[in-house]
């Protein structure tokens, strides 16, 4: 399992990093066609936005997977260890696993509902694009899984 959670994690780094590189090279090369060749790519800027977008939602999986999500821990840092793991796992774990079915069921609708409309400029289905939210949401949950794994493993060596 610890395997299958390495993979993942590096899948999905490079992916962010792809999508970053991507954009920011096709920015730089909008910028250099619009001032210096004066001959603007039509499709830059709908390629940006989409890079954007996808990697914006591959970096919230891997803060997730970090734990690195903003938190306020003043009350469950007065806690005994054993309450402050039990408010963790029952409060915050469960709104981040509501929020991810959200974006899965939501997001399966949004892809399902766009699988005839193609980008203008790219020409992809939209539905492409609209697949990182339930991926998303479908690797949060991933992540949450492994962190109570780890978790209880922690513990039984223990």
């Amino acid at each position: 399992m610890e395997v299958f959670f390495k993979i993942l994690n590096k899948i999905e780094i490079w992916l962010t990093v792809l999508a970053m590189v991507a954009f920011t090279i096709i920015g730089f090369l909008q910028v250099f066609f619009r001032v210096v060749v004066e001959n603007p790519i039509g499709w830059s800027e709908e390629a940006c936005k989409y890079l954007f977008v996808w990697s914006t939602m591959l970096g919230a999986v891997l803060v997730s997977a970090n734990n690195g999500h903003f938190c306020v821990d003043m009350l469950t840092s007065l806690m005994p260890k054993k309450v402050s793991l039990l408010f963790k796992y029952l409060l915050s774990y469960t709104i981040i696993f509501m929020f991810s079915l959200i974006l899965i069921v939501y997001g399966f609708q949004l892809v399902f509902a766009n699988t005839i409309r193609v980008t203008p400029a790219l020409g992809i289905k939209i539905m492409y694009i609209y697949s990182i939210i339930p991926i998303s949401g479908i690797l949060v949950i991933l992540h949450l899984i492994e962190d109570v794994y780890k978790t209880i493993k922690i513990g039984k060596a223990q």
